[in-house]
């Protein structure tokens, strides 16, 4: 899907440079996304690979298979679960919209060669404004097809429905699954970043990129990482609060000023008030996390789907 995303901003690109609307250069641009499509692609089967390779996983092939190494991302992904269902199933339903869009990605091109390579070229439509004194004919991004033969109607459908409602909802529904699947991929292999990374990917098509920085990493459980994280940071206010006269938590005060101030001396101290209630300890529910049950490495990707 990405090849087509580097060709659409190619597209708009030389068009604005040109002011051609003819498609003279569609081809140029379908070269041009080819060759970032076909760099990215490749780093990412690396990436995916190595990540395999390094946390045990099989079937490593499926890295570099257009699709399949979508729906691999979901197997590689297999310690972090999306809606307490296995993330592979989200990563099958990605590749099958990535391969809708990409269907009609490749009727579209077809259908602009076809149309704009001929006798019978649609006309563009222009309409005509006024800016200050001068009459300025501005293109309005339609055409008209009169004159086209009935040999062209497939092509010319094609041309006009290729973002109509239907194929939108098939990409609205590959970038909700695109959120989902690189979320839990990158709470597996890069915890602290993965939201960072899950936003720019899916914003632009430049995952691939993100994969192999983490290519080296080893497979986390993102629970597991948030209950070190919270237990890092309840020995550091331990410590915190010992070096600093506070709380100390294996009993009494340190010394601070209620140990040798009037609370301690005056007549606070002697009904006991000032010892009685000691502060509640505020990471006291920190950690508590449900157990999460662990399981061995499929060896089938495909076995919870037969």
């Amino acid at each position: 899907m990405e090849f087509f995303e580097f060709t659409n901003v190619t597209q708009t690109l030389i068009s604005s440079i040109t002011g051609d609307p003819y498609f003279t250069y569609y081809w140029l641009c379908l070269v041009i996304g080819g060759v970032v499509f076909v760099a990215l692609f490749a780093l990412k089967a690396v990436a995916l690979n190595t990540i395999a390779k390094n946390n045990g996983y099989n079937h490593r092939w499926m890295a570099f298979v257009p699709f399949v190494n979508t729906y691999y991302l979901g197997v590689l992904s297999e310690k972090n679960k999306t809606f307490n269902a296995k993330t592979k199933y989200f990563s099958l339903a990605l590749a099958i919209t990535e391969a809708l869009s990409v269907s009609v990605g490749i009727l579209y091109s077809i259908a602009v060669f076809r149309l704009f390579n001929s006798d019978y070229c649609p006309t563009a439509i222009y309409d005509t404004i006024t800016i200050g004194d001068k009459l300025v004919e501005v293109y309005t991004g339609k055409y008209s097809a009169d004159g086209l033969p009935a040999s062209f109607n497939w092509a010319w459908w094609v041309f006009n429905n290729a973002n109509s409602y239907a194929f939108l909802l098939v990409d609205l529904a590959n970038m909700v699954l695109s959120v989902f699947v690189l979320s839990s991929f990158f709470r597996t292999y890069s915890p602290r970043n993965y939201m960072i990374f899950t936003i720019l990917s899916v914003i632009f098509p430049i995952s691939a990129i993100f994969i192999f920085c983490v290519k080296n990493n080893k497979a986390v459980s993102y629970i597991d990482y948030v209950k070190e994280m919270q237990r890092r940071q309840y020995e550091t206010y331990q410590q915190y609060m010992r070096n600093n006269g506070g709380f100390n938590p294996n009993g009494g005060f340190n010394q601070g000023g209620y140990n040798q101030g009037g609370y301690n001396q005056g007549s606070g101290n002697g009904a006991g008030q000032g010892n009685a209630n000691q502060p509640e300890d505020p990471f006291g529910g920190l950690g508590e996390q449900s157990k999460k049950d662990s399981k061995p490495v499929d060896d089938d990707p495909f076995g919870d789907l037969k």
